[in-house]
C-alpha cells in the first residue's frame, strides 16, 4: 500500500496556500522548498495553472497548486497533484448557481468545479506524460486538496485514466457531484483509497445541497468532532485541520463516527413540537428529512428522477415541482411534505403555514431558496477566511 500519512497530506494541503500568502511566487517557492526539503522540489515549471480559461474571472497566470514527484526514499515512485481553493471559484460556488454539467465519466457535477478543472487539464496532461516515463518508476498518484481545492482534487482523481494506483485526500471539501458521480468514483478508486476529512462544524462540507453527494459513497469518512452547535469558520481553516490531526493515524481518525439518522428518528423529529434554529445538527436533520420526504413522494426511484432534467430546469425547480405535486397525493404522503416545509419555515424564523393548500410550487421554491441562502452565508464566511 502506498497511502501517505494524514500529516503529509494535510501539510501539502496547507502549504500550497503559500501561493497566496507570500508576496511573490519566488518567496512562495523558497518557503515550500525549505518546508519540504528532500521530499519535493517546488519550481515554476511544476506550478499548476489554468491554461484554457475557466469560470468568469479566472486568471490564467494564477497558480492553483503543484504537480510533484516524490524525491525521498519513502516517496520514490509516487506523484502528487495538489490543489488550493480560489476566490473566483468561491464566488462561482456561492452565487446561488447549483446547476450541473456532465463530467468526463458522464455523471453530473457542479458546473463551476467542472469548468475550473477543465481549464487545468492541459497542464495535468503534460504532467501525466512525464510520470508515464519508465525512468521515473511512478506507481502511485495522490490527489490532494483543501476546501474548493478538495473539489478539484476529486474531479482530478475521477478523470485520471491510468493503471497506476490513485489516492484521494480532501479536507473540508464541498460536495462535487450527484449520487451517480459519487458511486462511480468510489467504484473506480475504491473507498479505501479515498480520505474525506471534515470537522463537524465546518460549513463547507454541508454545501452543496442534496442530491449532491459526498465521496466515497460507501466505506469510511474521516470525521473529526469540533466544539459547539453552530457552524464555525475557524474549523474550516486548513491549519485547524492540521492541528486536529496532530499525530493521529488514519485509523485513529476514522474511529470517530458521525451520527446517522434513521427513518424512524427523522419522522419523530418532523413531528416533534420543539423549536429549532439553523445549527449544524438541524442542518443535518433538514437534509436527511428531504431525502426521507422524497422517498415518500417518489419511492425508490427518487434519486434517478432528480437531476435527470438538469439543463432544462434547476435542481431547486425540480424539488419544488415534486414537493408541490405531492401535496395533492394521499394524506400519508402530503403530511410529510407539509411537516418538512413547516420545519424549514420555523428554522428560518418564519410563521409556519398550517394549510397545505398554501404550498404552491412558487411558495415552496421561495422557502428552499431562502434556506439555501442561509446555508450560503455560512459557507461564504468560511471561504473568505481561507481565500
Amino acid at each position: 500500500m502506498s497511502e501517505i500519512s494524514p500529516q503529509l497530506s494535510s501539510a501539502l494541503a496547507e502549504d500550497v496556500y503559500a501561493l497566496t500568502k507570500q508576496s511573490s511566487l519566488k518567496n512562495a517557492l523558497r518557503t515550500l522548498n525549505i518546508s519540504h526539503k528532500g521530499s519535493f522540489t517546488f519550481a515554476d515549471d511544476n506550478l499548476l495553472k489554468a491554461t484554457t480559461g475557466g469560470p468568469p474571472g479566472f486568471k490564467v497566470s494564477t497558480g492553483f497548486g503543484f504537480v510533484l514527484l516524490g524525491k525521498s526514499t519513502a516517496l520514490k515512485g509516487q506523484a502528487f497533484i495538489v490543489f488550493r481553493g480560489t476566490q473566483t471559484l468561491a464566488d462561482w460556488l456561492t452565487n446561488g448557481n447549483i446547476d450541473t454539467s456532465r463530467s468526463d465519466s458522464g455523471h453530473l457535477v457542479h458546473d463551476g468545479f467542472h469548468t475550473a478543472f477543465n481549464s487545468m487539464k492541459p497542464r495535468i496532461n503534460d504532467f501525466m506524460k512525464v510520470i508515464q516515463q519508465p525512468r521515473h518508476g511512478i506507481h502511485t498518484i495522490h490527489c490532494i486538496g483543501h476546501s474548493l481545492g478538495g473539489a478539484l482534487a476529486t474531479l482530478c482523481a475521477n478523470w485520471l485514466d491510468t493503471k497506476k494506483s490513485t489516492y484521494l485526500y480532501t479536507f473540508g471539501s464541498p460536495r462535487v457531484g450527484l449520487e451517480s458521480f459519487a458511486e462511480n468514483i468510489t467504484g473506480k478508486l475504491g473507498s479505501k483509497r479515498m480520505h474525506r476529512v471534515f470537522h463537524k462544524t465546518d460549513p463547507v462540507p454541508k454545501f452543496l445541497p442534496w442530491p449532491y453527494a459526498h465521496v466515497p459513497s460507501t466505506g469510511t469518512d474521516y470525521y473529526m468532532s469540533s466544539p459547539g452547535t453552530n457552524f464555525s469558520t475557524a474549523y474550516h481553516l486548513m491549519p485547524t485541520y492540521s492541528h486536529s490531526i496532530g499525530r493521529r493515524t488514519w485509523d485513529d481518525i476514522k474511529g470517530e463516527v458521525e451520527d446517522t439518522k434513521t427513518d424512524f428518528g427523522i419522522a419523530r423529529w418532523l413531528e416533534s413540537k420543539g423549536s429549532y434554529s439553523l445549527t449544524v445538527s438541524v442542518a443535518g436533520w433538514l437534509e436527511q428529512s428531504l431525502v426521507f420526504v422524497l422517498k415518500k413522494c417518489l419511492g425508490a426511484a427518487h434519486t434517478a428522477l432528480l437531476g435527470a432534467g438538469v439543463g432544462v430546469v434547476t435542481l431547486i425547480d425540480q424539488l419544488s415541482y415534486i414537493l408541490a405535486k405531492s401535496i395533492n397525493l394521499a394524506d400519508n404522503i402530503s403530511k410529510w411534505v407539509l411537516l418538512y416545509i413547516q420545519r424549514i419555515m420555523q428554522v428560518l424564523g418564519m410563521k409556519r403555514s398550517e394549510n397545505k393548500l398554501e404550498l404552491t410550487r412558487s411558495f415552496i421554491r421561495s422557502i428552499l431558496d431562502r434556506l439555501q441562502r442561509e446555508m450560503t452565508i455560512s459557507t461564504q464566511k468560511a471561504l473568505m477566511k481561507v481565500l
